[in-house]
């Protein structure tokens, strides 16, 4: 049970010699990229699996829908695997939806690691089966094409179950002060798709984190302009926004402080999660504590047992 008594699911925790299956929900996945985060994986003491249709490609997504679902399905239900990562993100992941079977996934909790289109899975498994998910690296994007020793390290610790306080360079108090709630969010972008759906993002209480990339700051101010009319800010705890690559950043701080000016929580921005320097794995479901004064996020439970 969480500190609102929710219920939450953790997986098992991870460990060296564990088997990680790695699928591709979203989009094309570049095989270079993939066979180098693999051998980034094995170097880091996993043995790993890839989905049979991981390589496959369908327009601009991983194959077709029902395939995509398939190596999903088949991952969770997979005895020996131990956690899923996603090889990459792009867009097509709310298509799988109506192709997965809940109910044989409600047996099988695992690790679930991905972001940017991640997002619909990670509120989805997140919404409908109160599992914690983690907005992480993915095996083709960061673990291969962009290797980083801190970003790994971070993984390990949050996946091998310590309880982590992270603070980084550069992440600004846009408004300071002390929160404690459960974190959930993702990519600004998905999480506006969730809105009618059954895996809504349910903000009521929460840390909310809130990333994205290649968006104008318009597009910005729209969709989080969207959110606050339908009362997603009303009642939230704390706010932490990524770095936020190719929205023109600089400008962002006086759009958010806007929108939030009647909500008086501590805000970050520049949390490098997701797209970005991508060094933070977030485990959504659990308690966390926000300082605004020191640009902080502190775990208060571990994501897993």
């Amino acid at each position: 049970m969480s500190d609102r008594g929710e219920r939450i699911i953790k997986p098992k925790r991870l460990a060296p010699g564990d088997t990680l299956g790695v699928v591709a929900p979203a989009g094309r996945v570049e095989p270079a990229d993939l066979h180098q985060g693999v051998l980034r994986l094995e170097q880091l003491g996993f043995k790993v699996i890839l989905g049979k249709n991981v390589e496959k490609g369908h327009r601009y997504f991983a194959g077709k829908d029902a395939d995509r679902a398939a190596d999903l399905q088949f991952m969770f239900e997979k005895s020996d695997v131990r956690a899923v990562l996603c090889a990459r993100g792009g867009s097509g992941t709310a298509r799988l939806l109506r192709h997965l079977d809940r109910g044989r996934f409600s047996g099988s909790p695992k690790a679930f690691v991905g972001c940017s289109d991640i997002t619909t899975l990670l509120l989805y498994f997140s919404r409908a089966l109160g599992w914690v998910t983690f907005h992480g690296p993915m095996a083709a994007t960061q673990f291969g094409r962009d290797p980083n020793g801190a970003r790994e390290e971070n993984f390990m610790k949050i996946l091998g179950g310590e309880t982590v306080e992270m603070s980084f360079p550069g992440v600004q108090a846009l408004r300071g002060g002390r929160a404690e709630g459960i974190l959930t969010g993702g990519c600004l972008t998905l999480i506006c798709t969730t809105i009618g759906t059954p895996y809504e993002i349910e903000t009521k209480d929460k840390i909310l984190f809130i990333e994205d990339t290649d968006e104008a700051p318009y597009r910005i101010d729209r969709m989080l302009t969207y959110l606050k009319g339908l009362g997603k800010f009303d009642r939230v705890r704390g706010v932490v926004f990524g770095q936020m690559p190719r929205c023109q950043p600089e400008l962002l701080p006086e759009i958010i402080l806007e929108i939030f000016d009647e909500f008086p929580v501590p805000i970050l921005f520049g949390f490098p999660s997701g797209h970005g320097e991508s060094i933070a794995t977030l485990p959504f479901g659990i308690s966390v504590r926000i300082d605004g004064s020191a640009g902080s996020l502190r775990m208060l439970e571990p994501a897993v047992l």
